[in-house]
């Protein structure tokens, strides 16, 4: 995050630079880029699925489902520019080392993942999923080998430790005290909890995931080589959700609550809860796969019955009907024009405050400018001493900064 701030084109070029958009678009690449990447590489190394069209299927369907279910309008200008999405795709290739040190069988590789895990787990709201994975592959392996592999658990310990350091942040504190007065660990658990049970709620209300869920079980079926029993079904599904919980938990810790959670927290968790439901319906279908019912069954009915149950799912919830104004692809068309009289208008303003010669400037704007169903607004208010209005006052060296809507 240091090293992202100090390179920030915002710090090198003028305001309308287009190097900090191009920068934030980078980083998202890097993010989907990275993710493809691990998808594939777990594939292969834990499913057996060498077949490159159907991991490139498989991907696709995962990619499309997530960026098609909600809107996370926070996410460029907030998760992106602030670094954040960084230590999530370091979090992402965290989890693609910790698979080939354990599958490759290259010690070689515990430097690397010591030095991305440590980097990773400094940010400790992602920290989670990558040492859920490194704690399972390597319980897995030495299970395998029956023994403990000792040497294996040292970019574990940069990974916890970094952890910690991040927790223990005295700006954690800080922020904490002007929500709540104490701070309350039993809460918090009850409070990770509520918060587990509506982002799986709102989830499985979607009928996108749902026909994803339906797809990870034919993956399952279909191309996945070993079968499993209902021990490793149930532990597979005990795990997706407790590595859930333990993310919620920090969140729900530092928020004082769950009254209010910023669009980016959502982000978060549903990422980590769509890798635990796919997980999930995968075991599943190489659970049901090892079933005597099952082998008695012709495969095509198999694809039927899945192609079918994806067509009926979308018909009765009519996806592409009434509700294509919900999906987020729609709306990304459908507000193009808004989303650009919105940035002209605010980088106009923008632009007054700092070519104003006096020292306290206010600028008012059109109605309809102070809101937006799809952009991450400013922010600036008619209230100077609001930390939005002080930090752009002092970034454009001004005493104060005041920003009216035009009244009707």
């Amino acid at each position: 995050m240091f090293i992202e701030t100090l390179i920030n084109p915002v710090l090198l070029f003028p305001l309308e630079s287009w190097w900090s958009g191009g920068e934030m678009v980078f980083l998202f690449l890097a993010f989907v880029v990275s993710f493809i990447t691990v998808t594939n590489l777990a594939m292969v190394k834990l499913l057996g699925i060498y077949n490159k069209e159907h991991r490139c299927l498989f991907t696709l369907v995962i990619l499309f489902v997530f960026f098609n279910t909600n809107i996370y309008n926070e996410i460029f200008y907030w998760f992106v520019g602030s670094s954040y999405l960084m230590a999530l795709t370091l979090g992402i290739i965290t989890i693609g080392l910790t698979i080939k040190l354990f599958f490759d069988e290259k010690m070689s590789w515990v430097i690397v993942l010591s030095v991305s895990g440590a980097v990773a787990c400094n940010f400790f709201q992602a920290a989670i999923l990558p040492g859920m994975v490194y704690i399972v592959l390597w319980c897995w392996n030495s299970i395998k080998n029956h023994r403990f592999l000792w040497k294996k658990t040292i970019p574990f310990w940069f990974m916890f430790t970094s952890g910690l350091i991040a927790v223990g942040a005295p700006g954690n504190y800080v922020r904490h005290a002007h929500m709540d007065s104490s701070v309350n660990i039993g809460k918090a658990c009850i409070d990770a909890t509520r918060m587990m049970m509506i982002i799986l709620k709102h989830l499985l209300q979607q009928p996108l995931v749902i026909a994803l869920l339906i797809f990870c079980v034919y993956i399952g079926i279909r191309y996945t080589k070993k079968r499993i029993n209902g021990r490793v079904l149930l532990l597979t599904f005990f795990l997706s959700m407790l590595t859930l919980l333990l993310n919620s938990f920090p969140i729900a810790l530092g928020y004082g609550g769950i009254s209010y959670m910023p669009n980016r927290i959502y982000f978060l968790l549903d990422s980590t809860a769509l890798i635990g439901l796919s997980v999930t319906g995968i075991c599943l279908g190489r659970y049901v796969k090892s079933q005597s019912w099952y082998k008695e069954c012709n495969s095509v009915y198999l694809e039927l019955m899945m192609a079918g149950s994806v067509c009926l799912l979308l018909y009765s919830t009519e996806v592409y009907n009434h509700n294509i104004n919900n999906l987020p692809w729609f709306q990304t068309l459908q507000y193009t024009k808004e989303v650009k009289q919105l940035h002209d208008s605010w980088i106009e303003c923008l632009v007054t405050i700092r070519d104003a010669e006096e020292d306290t400037v206010e600028v008012v704007m059109d109605q309809g400018t102070d809101s937006s169903s799809i952009l991450a607004l400013p922010r600036i208010s008619d209230q100077e001493n609001e930390w939005v209005n002080l930090a752009v006052a002092d970034f454009f060296g001004k005493k104060s900064v005041i920003v009216r809507i035009r009244e009707e």
